[in-house]
């Protein structure tokens, strides 16, 4: 009898810890939910061995979840040879998605659940992002990483109301939400959220942003002994900087720039990224031919950068008068250099 006792005593207490593990896989405590599994699988409760799995692969725990794979295949579960097998692709998959994201193929492929319960401004969504950012940057991953997804919850939905603004702030939350998980251990949770900021990027046309979550990327890949698909993601994000290099340099498509610029002005405010912009539609306007409205853009942008110190803006503002020395438009140019003269 108290054998029995003891038996059921035992086979109560593997299961409350499989339960316990489920608990905290949901609540995203994988490391928990690794111990706890763990009990479930040395006793070959149910599909404990695969559940461990799964978890151990998200942790970037590899060799010892493909060791409770083969055991769960052993057992009967036939998902597990599946589970190893879509654990060996993910990073494939990742980097196929990131050459049709280079090449402009169609990629929004996912639709956030729901709908913004409040519609947050992006200047609002980077300013929460670059104080997670900041805390990272402090204290590592582990510190903001759940903090970090609270956010990305309350401003994903945004994107389904977006406009480039918009996806490229959400963009830089699914981004820090891939860093801070690599950074927290979690490689296996960080490749959909850098995926996220890939796609969401490319809808903004944001090279930059997209050199900068493939250079992420591929520091992940190397840390976890993966130096080809390391140098596949840092290839791929070269060229998205050359990209972005090349933009701020030329004006492919003035008709179509100029509208998305005069959005994105209404969403800033005092700063850099207005006199950036002032600057991008006074160079677009020139472009076609129109110096009254460039000339005006043009003094907006140097009487907004009046007390900014910014090299970058500096630059943008030299090209601006080179184009305007090409274009005839004299007076504008020497209106320019007498603004960088003054502020250097």
């Amino acid at each position: 009898m108290s054998d029995l006792l003891d038996g059921f005593e035992l086979d109560e207490a593997v299961e409350r810890q499989y339960h316990l593990g489920a608990e905290a896989e949901r609540a995203g405590r994988l490391r928990d939910a690794a111990v706890h599994f763990r009990v479930a699988a040395d006793q070959r409760l149910g599909d404990g061995a695969v559940r461990l799995a799964r978890v151990l692969f998200a942790l970037g725990e590899e060799t010892e979840a493909r060791e409770w794979c083969r055991a769960a295949v052993a057992d009967g579960f036939q998902e597990a040879a599946e589970l190893a097998e879509e654990n060996s692709l993910a990073r494939q998959r990742f980097l196929e998605h990131a050459a049709r994201i280079m090449v402009g193929a169609p990629t929004f492929d996912w639709v956030p659940s729901g709908v913004p319960a409040v519609r947050l401004s992006p200047p609002a969504i980077s300013a929460r992002t670059a104080a997670l950012r900041a805390l990272d940057e402090r204290y590592g991953g582990i510190a903001c990483h759940s903090a970090v997804l609270e956010h990305l919850a309350a401003v994903e939905p945004m994107v389904v109301v977006g406009d480039p603004p918009t996806w490229t702030a959400v963009a830089e939350v699914c981004e820090l939400a891939g860093w801070t998980a690599f950074d927290s251990g979690l490689p296996g949770t960080a490749l959909p959220h850098f995926a996220h900021a890939l796609t969401l990027a490319r809808q903004a046309e944001n090279e930059a942003l997209i050199a900068s979550v493939l250079t992420r990327a591929g520091r992940m890949f190397l840390h976890h002994n993966a130096p080809d698909d390391a140098y596949r993601a840092f290839q791929l994000g070269l060229v998205a900087a050359h990209n972005a290099w090349a933009d701020r340099r030329t004006l492919d498509d003035p008709p179509t720039a100029i509208p998305s610029l005069t959005t994105k002005l209404g969403t800033y405010g005092e700063g850099r990224a207005r006199t950036l912009t002032l600057i991008a539609l006074a160079r677009n306007h020139l472009a076609l031919g129109d110096l009254a409205l460039a000339t005006d853009f043009a003094a907006q942008a140097v009487d907004a950068g009046r007390n900014l110190r910014s090299t970058r803006a500096d630059d943008h503002l030299g090209w601006l008068a080179a184009e305007a020395r090409a274009a005839g438009a004299s007076v504008l140019a020497e209106q320019l250099s007498a603004r960088q003269v003054h502020s250097s």
